[in-house]
């Protein structure tokens, strides 16, 4: 009695439709490594500048003076001594451009000895942020477009002393209907973070 066995060779259309299917599932993966990526960005950077806020009214009430958080721009350097140097942002001014999306640079905290909302020369600088990624927008309401300012007290305070509430938004760039965070700062200057549904995210 002779035993044949049932045993067959994989056909080629097998082995291309399995090699489909392994690329079909590397692609999904990565796709949604690429979101997950993304989100983590976002989340972390609304996070970080939640914590500047937070730590500009801190410092404000421990120094018992006006503290600021102030929307950064590149020193622009035109000498290999001042490219080395540890300046190397400044504050967005008005002659910068506009505000929109200006918080995406970065930011600057340092103490406001002239209650200005700008950093000048001789203020002492308490903490620097790098540009967030090249995916995200963050921008402010025209009350802390390009800066958020604490008093002794802690309470937020515009420049000419009135109280200083606002919103920051970060989200991804150019897109619709997507989820990203609100820094709102209150009246009296304690900010929240609040994940939210963002209509229009700018570019």
């Amino acid at each position: 009695m002779s035993i044949q066995s049932s045993n067959r060779g994989h056909s080629l259309l097998d082995t291309l439709f399995a090699l489909f299917i392994v690329a079909l599932l590397c692609g999904v993966a990565a796709s949604a490594m690429t979101g997950l990526q993304a989100s983590i960005h976002l989340q972390t950077s609304a996070e970080a500048l939640h914590s500047a806020v937070l730590t500009a009214r801190t410092q404000a009430l421990r120094l018992e003076k006006r503290v600021t958080l102030c929307a950064a721009a590149p020193i622009a350097t035109t000498s290999r001594q001042e490219a080395q140097s540890s300046e190397t942002v400044r504050c967005h001014l008005p002659q910068d451009g506009p505000f929109i999306n200006v918080w995406r640079q970065g930011w600057l905290l340092f103490e406001d000895d002239n209650n200005n909302g700008v950093w000048d020369v001789g203020e002492a600088r308490l903490g620097q942020q790098d540009p967030l990624h090249a995916t995200l927008s963050a921008s402010g309401n025209a009350t802390v477009n390009h800066f958020v300012s604490f008093g002794a007290s802690g309470r937020s305070l515009a420049l000419n002393g009135a109280f200083q509430a606002g919103t920051l938004t970060v989200c991804k760039r150019q897109s619709q209907n997507t989820s990203g965070w609100h820094v709102v700062v209150n009246a009296v200057g304690r900010p929240r973070l609040e994940k939210v549904l963002i209509a229009d995210c700018p570019g």
